[in-house]
């Protein structure tokens, strides 16, 4: 009975010190560092943007179907990308990522929003990338915009516009305690500008 006892208190000993790794963990991931690293896999209406430098370097074929895809009425305009981020620990804890939940946010316009199953670990003094992959129907989003507007905001942000994107990800780090995954209250807000 004195061992069951014994082998009981180990291992709530040991639940009680995964517990407190997993927040300290994920308090550190708060305390990290987050910058743009790239974009990467680019495609709008199913053409690959991610090594165009200008409309014009797009062949003939690529041209009408992206020209087909603006000015249908009822067609989508599906964008899809993998926005890579840097992250760095400053600290000495590790920092642990179970998951998170993003907001993306394009020239001031909520463009989609939704969640990451994704486990990262960043030993203290370390940096590590992370990979969030987004997509979403740019007319969907942007219905009652001008088909201008929409231009613009596409290819400003594919790097083939005269413009500039101004880009803000919103992240939510999610942690688990025991097998329950709780979310972090804050968003963590990560901003920076795209341009040709």
């Amino acid at each position: 009975m004195k061992r069951i006892i014994a082998l009981v208190g180990i291992l709530v000993v040991m639940s009680s010190c995964d517990v407190a790794q997993q927040l300290l963990g994920t308090y550190q991931l708060t305390q990290c560092k987050y910058d743009f690293n790239s974009i990467a896999g680019l495609t709008l209406a199913g053409i690959n943007l991610q090594n165009i430098n200008s409309l014009a370097s797009l062949n003939a074929t690529n041209l009408l179907a992206l020209t087909s895809a603006f000015t249908s009425k009822s067609g989508s305009l599906p964008m899809n990308f993998t926005l890579n981020l840097d992250v760095t620990n400053p600290g000495v804890q590790t920092a642990l990522l179970n998951g998170l939940g993003y907001i993306l946010e394009i020239d001031g316009r909520q463009m989609t929003t939704g969640t990451l199953k994704q486990k990262l670990q960043i030993d203290g003094g370390q940096k590590a990338m992370l990979p969030v992959q987004m997509a979403f129907d740019l007319k969907q989003v942007l219905s009652g915009e001008s088909l201008d507007a929409i231009k613009n905001l596409a290819f400003n942000f594919a790097g083939i516009g005269n413009g500039a994107s101004d880009v803000t990800v919103r992240l939510k780090p999610s942690f688990l305690i025991g097998k329950q995954t709780v979310e972090s209250p804050n968003y963590i807000p990560v901003s920076f500008k795209l341009n040709r």
